[in-house]
């Protein structure tokens, strides 16, 4: 997983060397502004994104097993499965370290 270079909250860039990865990372000018409820609402929007990413995956494999998909169709649900995979490893990677 590539580590986070930017401020989180206003996009300045962050020496890469000095961030912890996995996390999200503010500068010191947008840190005085973070707050217990900021980052509630970053872990409810991650578990949010969590549950869309996979329920577009299950969504994807019941459709690959019930119905008879066209080539194009199914090469199409396979890299968009394929996206949703790579992103929920990542949010995933998020909170394990």
């Amino acid at each position: 997983m590539r580590k986070q270079t930017t401020c989180y909250s206003c996009d300045k860039p962050i020496e890469p060397e000095w961030l912890p990865e996995g996390e999200f990372i503010v500068c010191d000018e947008c840190s005085s502004d973070t707050d217990k409820l900021s980052v509630e609402k970053l872990q409810s929007d991650n578990e949010t994104l969590k549950k869309a990413l996979t329920e577009i995956r299950e969504n994807i494999e019941e459709h690959n097993q019930i119905y008879d998909l066209s080539t194009d169709t199914a090469l199409l649900l396979e890299g968009i499965d394929g996206l949703a995979f790579e992103a929920l490893a990542a949010l995933e990677g998020r909170e394990d370290e």
